[in-house]
C-alpha cells in the first residue's frame, strides 16, 4: 500500500512544484519594470517626507529650548557626536589654561571663556550638564541666533541645513538623518554660527584668544566687570 502510494504521490508532487515554479517565472518574466519617473517620483516622496520631518523637528526643538526643557529632553534633539563634544568642551573650560586656549579655534576658545565667565558669574541655573544649559537654553549661544530671521531648510540625503533670512544659501545649523529622526550636530554647527566673527581676527590679524576676549567685552561690558585676561586662567570650580 505504502509503495502504491508513494509510487503515486511522488509524481504529483513533483508536478505540483514544477506548475509553481513556472508561474513564479512567468509572473516574473511578465512583470512591468518600474520607469525612471516612478523611481523620481518616490526618491522625490523620500525627499519631501524628510523636509517635513525637518521642519517639524526644528520646531519642537525650539519650543523645548524656550520652554526650559530638561537636559534629557534636549539630548534627544543632538547627535551622539555632539554630546561627547558638549562633555569635552566643559572639560576644558574647567582646566586649560592661556598656553592651552591658544591651540583653539575661536569658537572654542570663547566658548571656554564664556563658561568661564557663568561660573565666575553664578549664572547656572543646574548642577549638572552646565555646556549643554550654555549653549541651549533661553538666551544661550544658540537660542540668540535662532531669533534671527532665518531662511527655509534644505535636505540634501541625509544631510539637512538652515541658514539667515539674508542669506539662506550660506548654512548657519546642521542636522543629520539618524535612524528615522533629525538630529541637530552641534560640533558642526557652532563653528558656523561664530563664523562671521572670526572673520575680524583675520582682519586685524588677532589670535583666537584676543577675539574671544574682545567679544565678550563687547557682549557683556555693561554687565559685569573684569572682563579681561584673568579668564584665561583655570576658576577654582
Amino acid at each position: 500500500m505504502h509503495t502504491f502510494k508513494n509510487i503515486v504521490l511522488c509524481p504529483l508532487l513533483a508536478f505540483i512544484l514544477c506548475g509553481l515554479f513556472a508561474c513564479a517565472g512567468s509572473a516574473g518574466e511578465n512583470a512591468v519594470p518600474e520607469s525612471a519617473q516612478e523611481k523620481d517620483a518616490k526618491v522625490q516622496d523620500r525627499a519631501m517626507d524628510k523636509q517635513t520631518a525637518l521642519e517639524q523637528m526644528f520646531s519642537n526643538f525650539l519650543k523645548s529650548v524656550r520652554e526650559g526643557a530638561s537636559a534629557e529632553v534636549l539630548y534627544d534633539y543632538l547627535t551622539d557626536s555632539s554630546e561627547y563634544w558638549l562633555d569635552t568642551l566643559e572639560n576644558h573650560a574647567r582646566t586649560y589654561k592661556p598656553e592651552d586656549i591658544d591651540t583653539c579655534q575661536f569658537y572654542e576658545a570663547y566658548t571656554i571663556i564664556l563658561y568661564r565667565l557663568y561660573e565666575r558669574e553664578h549664572l547656572w541655573e543646574t548642577e549638572e550638564d552646565r555646556m549643554l544649559f550654555m549653549m541651549l537654553s533661553k538666551s544661550g549661544m544658540l537660542d540668540r541666533f535662532t531669533n534671527l530671521p532665518l531662511g527655509p531648510m534644505k535636505v540634501k540625503n541625509d544631510r539637512g541645513s538652515i541658514g539667515l533670512a539674508k542669506s539662506p544659501e550660506v548654512p548657519i545649523m546642521i542636522f543629520e538623518w539618524d535612524d528615522q529622526v533629525w538630529k541637530l550636530n552641534l560640533p558642526e554647527t557652532v563653528p558656523l554660527i561664530t563664523k562671521g566673527i572670526e572673520s575680524i581676527a583675520f582682519k586685524k590679524n588677532w589670535t583666537a584668544r584676543k577675539l574671544a576676549l574682545y567679544w565678550i567685552e563687547k557682549e557683556y561690558h555693561m554687565t559685569y566687570s573684569r572682563l579681561d585676561e584673568s579668564l584665561l586662567e583655570p576658576l577654582a570650580f
